[in-house]
């Protein structure tokens, strides 16, 4: 029998041949559990060879540490809290929004963390105060009582907020997942239609807008800058057409049209024969400069985050976690596809990428056109609605 994955007949879960990769199990917890309640059972052995069973019973280490984890995990949100408050309104719309994702506590440890508080609170107002207690059980005892709290804390994935989850990502040195989407978006898409292959039927983007340009008898002018401009808006909305974005609100007359395609390119990809790469050239139209010649462009959005946005607005199960953490992927993806474009000799010079803000505080949708003549103006340095 070959060695391949195989779900049972009930559905219930999968079972992986030797050969490969499967499910993590519990056998962690486990341990860390088992740890907990060795280093208890040491704490009370201490507390009766010196005091006896009654003082055992009374040795209430447990709830002191984990109410110290609790303690000193809310000190470290706060710390973390200091940097988020500088991304207002990029990340978080206001102060009170950084603040939630910051204090946010998993169920489990707002009950543990609620009786652990409650018990300490007890013994403090009926006997004395739980740290001078342990303290005076003696350093066996006492460390006991920290160090079952702070495996008991890493149990229950005390450190888990979405704040947390952010730095985390940022950490991950390119396995996120925004990171994932742009490494498939070069090596799958950009690096197959942005450079020169070096035979007549497969050819890079210039030579494809070049030829765009003589078929349809342009100047050169007119297409100012030829590369492929890369869109990544905040909100991760990309129109089927562009035109669709490219009005002043309130007034409806678009700024772009979809010209027409660039030749086709063809590749022989993953057992798909034969497949089709497009990609189209918008003309713009500066409706502030009604004399102004239109300007043309290859632009799309990045597919990618299409998905992305499909994901976040369609799967229930997936659009909570996708939606804490929209702006952590769109910025490991923006700033990941950079490096690897920069690194790369082929498509370095041949794309360009804009990330921007795509609404504004009304929250309607930015003109986009006016940020792609505005990009062409830096690179070329001069207007582009100017007459040809």
């Amino acid at each position: 029998m070959y060695n391949v994955a195989r779900e049972k007949s009930d559905g219930s879960r999968i079972q992986y041949p030797r050969g490969l990769p499967g499910d993590r199990g519990n056998r962690a917890q486990m341990c860390i559990a088992g740890f907990i309640a060795i280093l208890l059972i040491i704490g009370g052995v201490v507390v009766n060879h010196k005091e006896g069973l009654g003082e055992v019973i009374m040795y209430e280490g447990l709830a002191v540490g984990v109410t110290t984890s609790v303690l000193l995990h809310v000190a470290l949100r706060t710390f973390l809290l200091a940097e988020e408050l500088h991304h207002i309104p990029g990340r978080y719309p206001d102060k009170l929004c950084a603040a939630w994702k910051a204090y946010t506590f998993n169920m489990k440890t707002l009950c543990t963390s609620s009786i652990s508080a409650i018990v300490v609170l007890l013994i403090w107002t009926l006997f004395q105060n739980p740290y001078v207690y342990l303290w005076s059980k003696g350093l066996i005892a006492h460390n006991v009582c920290y160090l079952s709290g702070f495996y008991f804390s890493k149990l229950i994935q005390m450190e888990y907020s979405t704040v947390h989850v952010s730095v985390q990502i940022d950490k991950m040195n390119s396995l996120d997942y925004g990171s994932g989407m742009a490494y498939n978006f070069f090596y799958g898409y950009l690096r197959l239609v942005l450079p020169e292959f070096g035979t007549q039927s497969v050819k890079g983007i210039k030579k494809r807008i070049e030829t765009f340009i003589n078929k349809h008898r342009l100047s050169d002018s007119a297409f100012p800058v030829k590369k492929l401009f890369i869109l990544i808006p905040k909100s991760l909305y990309i129109p089927t057409d562009l035109k669709d974005v490219s009005t002043d609100w309130p007034d409806d007359k678009c700024w772009m049209d979809a010209a027409m395609s660039l030749e086709d390119q063809v590749f022989d990809r993953a057992g798909v024969k034969q497949r089709l790469y497009k990609n189209s050239v918008y003309k713009i139209k500066n409706r502030d400069s009604p004399g102004a010649q239109p300007v043309y462009v290859v632009a799309e959005g990045a597919t990618p985050l299409k998905t992305c946005y499909d994901v976040i607005n369609g799967d229930p199960k997936m659009s909570r976690v996708f939606k804490d953490h929209q702006h952590d992927i769109i910025l490991s993806f923006y700033k990941t596809l950079r490096d690897i474009i920069r690194d790369s000799d082929d498509c370095r010079d041949l794309c360009e990428i804009i990330y921007y803000v795509d609404t504004d505080d009304n929250k309607k949708r930015i003109n986009v056109a006016r940020i792609i003549l505005e990009r062409i103006q830096e690179l070329t340095g001069r207007d582009p609605v100017q007459r040809h």
